[in-house]
């Protein structure tokens, strides 16, 4: 019978990403991975793993190499014992497919060793080396010359582009979770408190949460109502359809659509992405919003100075020069899951992050995507708000497979149904108001 469980992150590892304990191989080496609803691959970096002790390794002939805009990786896959969670409260597969990752100079994985992905398997490219297959070369062999970084024989040119099963979802059809997962998090950037020690912002609560596997619902202390459920319009990405975007109480913009050449590609004009640190909007989108913030905040060109172009290094203004007060909420309308309108709040203390990038700084977490189709990508600032379940079970789900054909062999063109819940997210402080409350109401009868 499937389970439900709870498992702690922190945002301390990746500039704000959160990251899951995850246990790999024979001796379940523990490593920090970041997890992804923007992406679909499990993958760790080679200077964590060392497959020589790892009884569990199963060679294959497949490679992966994924660019995620701001880094990217290469590598061979293997299949291994990959496990989340400990001492008894966890989950395991034991022949999970997992690349072991090649960041090159640049450590796309920041502080953390790797990364979860928790989108559709349409995401989880991958070549097999048919000719090297056909051929009968070792997969050790394969492995090896893949890591070696050479590229001077033709065996391992030859390849034919598949898609593998990805962690959560071969969780799911092995029956060990349901298909439903949740995040309960805080902030969108690490809090610093008095300095900018990594170690010391470790241990500071709003730099913690909590991600939920199974049946999210049955944690009633996380949230409460009411539930927002936005409609998932596609299995690639956790595509929704984004209405419109509203700046204090008048203000309302409609968002751009698609044009029809990128329908294919991107899906809709809107995905809830947990890798993204910031709230993402098309250029014209993006000057709407800052036009109407312009009505509250008269130095706002200055304060946004910057901000204008997104950075993988994150930046700050000084604390001191911001009065949070004075800016407005921002709404966002999406389509619901019955084809209505649902409101999701943007307070100003979520897209402006306090002591990040540094103690006594501010960051600003809306930002112009240049050069990007008309999507808009909702990230951490946005998702932080509330108790955020991922439910892929209604519907038809697409990462479904025929087990009467080998994985590269098949690709599958069904489109999965799900939603997005969002719901009032308890905390303590939450709950310590309610109790205030309910004495106060008592004390007045």
């Amino acid at each position: 019978m499937a389970h439900s469980i709870r498992l702690a992150l922190t945002n301390t590892l990746a500039d704000g990403g959160y990251c899951v304990r995850a246990h790999v191989g024979t001796h379940q080496h523990a490593v920090h991975l970041i997890l992804d609803t923007g992406s679909s691959t499990l993958a760790v970096n080679h200077t964590c793993y060392r497959i020589e002790s790892d009884n569990h390794a199963d060679f294959t002939y497949y490679t992966q190499s994924i660019n995620y805009g701001v880094g990217s990786w290469h590598g061979p896959v293997i299949k291994t014992k990959v496990s989340l969670g400990m001492f008894g409260h966890s989950v395991t597969l034991p022949d999970a497919y997992t690349a072991i990752a090649d960041t090159g100079k640049f450590e796309c994985f920041k502080h953390a060793d790797g990364i979860l992905g928790l989108a559709y398997r349409p995401l989880n490219h991958a070549h097999y080396l048919f000719e090297a297959a056909e051929t009968q070369i070792p997969k050790k062999d394969v492995y090896q010359y893949i890591m070696s970084g050479a590229n001077d024989n033709p065996a391992y040119k030859q390849t034919k582009a598949v898609t593998l099963p990805s962690y959560f979802t071969s969780l799911e059809e092995q029956g060990v979770v349901s298909d439903k997962f949740a995040f309960w998090l805080h902030r969108s950037s690490i809090y610093y408190d008095n300095g900018s020690c990594r170690t010391k912002a470790l241990a500071h609560w709003q730099n913690h949460g909590l991600f939920v596997m199974g049946e999210p619902v049955m944690h009633r202390d996380l949230y409460r109502e009411p539930m927002l459920s936005a409609k998932v319009l596609h299995d690639k990405f956790y595509n929704v359809n984004l209405l419109s975007v509203k700046v204090g109480e008048t203000d309302v913009h409609s968002a751009p659509v698609l044009a029809e050449k990128e329908v294919t590609r991107w899906c809709s004009n809107a995905i809830v992405d947990t890798g993204a640190t910031v709230i993402g909007l098309p250029v014209s989108l993006y000057n709407k919003v800052v036009e109407s913030l312009e009505k509250y905040i008269s130095d706002l060109s200055s304060i946004l100075e910057p901000f204008s172009a997104f950075s993988s290094q994150e930046k700050g203004i000084p604390l001191t020069s911001l009065t949070l007060s004075n800016w407005p909420t921002i709404q966002f309308f999406l389509e619901d899951e019955n084809g209505e309108d649902m409101v999701l709040a943007l307070p100003p203390e979520a897209y402006w992050q306090i002591h990040a990038p540094e103690f006594n700084s501010a960051s600003f977490k809306i930002f112009p995507l240049k050069h990007w189709p008309n999507q808009s990508i909702l990230g951490l600032p946005l998702i932080s708000q509330y108790y955020t379940i991922f439910d892929r079970s209604k519907g038809n789900v697409g990462d479904r497979r025929s087990d009467k054909k080998e994985s590269h062999e098949i690709e599958n063109d069904k489109k999965a149904n799900g939603v997005i819940t969002f719901a009032k997210k308890v905390t303590l402080a939450s709950t310590i108001d309610t109790v205030k409350s309910a004495f106060s109401h008592h004390s007045n009868k």
